[in-house]
């Protein structure tokens, strides 16, 4: 084995199936060996990783094409129509494929080839929120523990399907819900950077916190803006979400002055 690692994000593993490569966790400098090739994480394992705010491991550079493998079997598991995996089993999946592209679009936000890859799960995902509703009331019941602005992000964009599904006007632009749920994904994606303790109530944040957390709809706006991979629609919900329509939000807008789709992605927020 070479003593080379490459990081991997701890929300794209799952419990139920055996790894045919080996993942390490970094010790005080040194990689210790976490879970062996041929077992499996099981669910009480990862919940422990995130309960210690641990977001990424770590593989051997030559065991990648193994973990890539993992990812497609993954992704095709979790939005195939077929039953050869339980419900739970393929929401379970789908909340960490979702989670992880928005990790790893917060963190590189100017990685086109990471947006690509974040649209065509959001696309998969738009479909199986169609033939299983109930994917909303498992996404919300999972626990946020380690407070992460990506979790929080998939929630917001369950959410607003749940919501754009009740509201004809939005259905009526089917064509533009995948930018809408890709903004809802990213529409915190300021926090990733500004530092903000949201272990705390936004009321108990302090003068500077509070200031931040203002700007922070614009200032991740601008960040994306710099970036032509992204649907004008997907930066108008990331600069809007935090609005109210009667003009007390950030920048004092109206309900007639909002885009239709950012007010449901401000409500499924709120």
């Amino acid at each position: 084995m070479s003593d080379k690692f490459l990081p991997v994000r701890v929300s794209t593993f799952r419990g139920d199936t055996k790894i045919k490569f080996n993942v390490y966790v970094k010790v005080a400098g040194r990689q210790v060996l976490f879970c062996r090739e041929g077992d499996s994480f099981e669910g009480q394992r990862l919940e422990r990783l995130r309960g210690k705010k641990l977001s990424r491991l770590f593989i051997p550079s030559e065991e990648l094409p193994a973990y890539e493998n993992y990812l497609a079997k993954n992704l095709k598991e979790a939005f195939a129509e077929s039953d050869q995996q339980s419900l739970q089993t393929k929401l379970q999946i789908a909340h960490g494929l979702l989670q992880s592209a928005t990790e790893d679009l917060m963190e590189s936000p100017g990685d086109e080839i990471l947006y690509m890859a974040m649209r065509v799960r959001v696309e998969r995902f738009v479909k199986l929120f169609a033939r299983e509703p109930s994917v909303l009331h498992f996404f919300l019941d999972l626990k946020n523990v380690d407070f992460s602005v990506a979790q929080h992000g998939v929630n917001v964009a369950a959410l607003s399907l749940a919501i754009a599904h009740e509201v004809p006007a939005a259905e009526q632009r089917a064509l533009q819900i995948v930018p809408m749920v890709i903004g809802a994904l990213l529409h915190d994606i300021e926090h990733t950077y500004n530092n903000i303790d949201f272990s705390r109530p936004l009321d108990q944040l302090s003068k500077a916190e509070k200031a931040l957390h203002k700007k922070h709809a614009m200032a991740g706006y601008e960040r994306l803006n710099q970036y032509p991979h992204f649907d004008p629609l997907t930066l108008i919900v990331v600069s809007e979400h935090e609005e109210n329509i009667d003009g007390s939000g950030p920048r004092g807008k109206h309900e007639r002055e909002l885009d239709l789709l950012s007010m449901v992605v401000a409500a499924a927020n709120a």
